[in-house]
């Protein structure tokens, strides 16, 4: 089932702009929530990066830990017993993020050189770039954007074992 999109304006307004990371979380977030219900869950995160606001508002919980490894991963699970999911970006979901970042970047190292009209359309282009990165972001499938699986942890050291 898809993302509201109301989920997304919501994950917009929280995080104060609209971006690739916080979108990807919002489907991290949503992916996981609907497979691991109930109260007395613990999510974990392995990066920290601006995915965690998304991840935030879509399963409803401010105390997400993060546990800087770099993996863009979320592990929720249900407290009582450490048994619950991991849900991990693709390297496409990755792919797709990174035609915004690179536009961005690019714009960025050349700003100074741009005279005003020319600094104007390149804002333009990178709005563009956006629009369409976030479009795909939200409507893309799930298998094409995580990868999906059981996991335990356990509840005292929220390291992983062996389900």
């Amino acid at each position: 089932m898809p993302v509201p999109m109301s989920l997304f304006d919501e994950i917009y307004a929280r995080h104060g702009h609209r971006c690739p990371m916080s979108t990807l979380g919002g489907r991290i977030g949503y992916a996981a929530d609907g497979r691991v219900a109930g109260p007395g869950r613990v999510a974990v995160y392995y990066a920290n990066t601006c995915a965690l606001d998304g991840v935030r508002v879509t399963i409803g919980c401010e105390d997400v830990r993060v546990l800087n490894d770099g993996r863009h991963a979320l592990a929720l699970v249900c407290e009582s017993d450490g048994r619950g999911v991991l849900v991990a970006l693709r390297e496409e979901a990755l792919d797709i993020a990174w035609q915004y970042r690179r536009v961005s970047e690019a714009l960025e190292r050349e700003r100074s050189g741009l005279g005003p009209e020319d600094l104007a359309a390149r804002e333009k282009a990178r709005e563009q770039v956006l629009d369409e990165v976030l479009q795909q972001l939200r409507s893309v499938a799930d298998s094409e954007l995580l990868e999906i699986s059981p996991i335990v942890l356990d509840p005292e050291t929220l390291l992983e074992k062996q389900p």
